[in-house]
């Protein structure tokens, strides 16, 4: 190619790329350059009805979080505000039996699952009474002998205060877990406690909990409370469905009138499962709710475990 044709063909190509940018459509009044004009209403979240049965009595105490050990049977764990040792309890699926006890050294334990044959609890320590400064919180990982292996704090926070958990599932080695203090969800490696995963709760509901993970979906326990209308009587239990991966929220469901006010969920061959702690915050304290042997309890159904249908 000589000087002119090489001239030549760089006038051809501006002539046709200026012909080409002639040709774009020109921009709706209002819009960005990508034509967006910023009114797109978000589409509503989808939501649900479930309904709960009771199915036994944990033993007594304020039982504040679930998990599964499969093929075994329930896992559950007591919330103390007496800084003494948080017992937790393998419990017969059809039951409620006591197969097997351990003892953790969480402060009020929040949060708990089970994996690799280890109790993994999360402590939420800003609720015992005459807490130290910082209060004890993280995640303990104790063993079937009640042995403490380790006491690690959530991630993104100063090394001896990540902030309290209120729930946690396991995936595959990994821990799950709502941190309050960022409140988000994040996914922690139980041996590296490197963070893949994290995203923020949703914001369309209220009392946000315990969590699961099953599936590629992460549970979340929530609930509402009539401003109107005090206590167990006024208040509308629920749980949020995420996508594990992205955050987005799939579904919320709505517990209907009379269902057990739930506080941890599990998902045990794709059935939900909850448990009532009996002591819901703000609530208070009614003697018709009385059992032997438990503390005082502010719900109906404070201290059983049920089971969860959509419907």
């Amino acid at each position: 190619m000589d000087k002119r044709q090489f001239l030549a063909a760089g006038i051809g190509a501006s002539l046709a790329a200026g012909n080409a940018l002639a040709q774009t459509p020109p921009k709706r009044p209002g819009t960005d350059d990508l034509g967006r004009t910023g009114r797109e209403k978000p589409k509503p979240i989808p939501r649900g009805k479930a309904k709960t049965t009771k199915m036994w009595l944990t033993p007594p105490c304020w039982p504040n979080a679930i998990s599964v050990e499969p093929g075994k049977g329930f896992w559950v764990q007591e919330q103390r505000h007496d800084s003494e040792i948080a017992k937790a309890w393998l419990l017969d699926f059809k039951t409620g039996k006591v197969l097997h006890e351990v003892r953790t050294n969480c402060k009020d334990c929040s949060g708990m699952t089970w994996g690799d044959g280890y109790i993994w609890s999360g402590a939420n320590g800003a609720s015992v009474r005459n807490p130290p400064d910082p209060p004890i919180n993280g995640i303990f990982q104790t063993d079937m002998n009640s042995k403490q292996i380790s006491w690690r704090q959530l991630p993104f926070g100063p090394k001896n205060n990540g902030g309290s958990c209120h729930g946690m599932g396991w995936q595959d080695g990994k821990i799950w877990a709502y941190a309050n203090r960022m409140e988000a969800i994040i996914r922690i490696d139980s041996k590296s406690w490197q963070t893949d995963i994290i995203w923020p709760v949703t914001r369309e509901v209220k009392r946000l909990h315990g969590i699961t993970y099953d599936k590629g979906i992460v549970w979340q326990v929530c609930g509402t409370q009539d401003p109107n209308r005090g206590g167990y009587e006024g208040y509308t239990p629920g749980l949020v469905k995420y996508d594990a991966m992205t955050g987005k929220v799939l579904q919320i469901i709505d517990f209907v009138p009379g269902s057990c006010d739930i506080h941890d969920v599990i998902v045990v061959d794709n059935q939900l499962y909850g448990v009532d702690a009996g002591e819901h915050p703000g609530w208070p304290i009614d003697k018709k709710y009385e059992r032997p042997g438990f503390p005082e309890l502010n719900s109906p159904s404070g201290g059983y475990v049920f089971k969860i249908d959509l419907i």
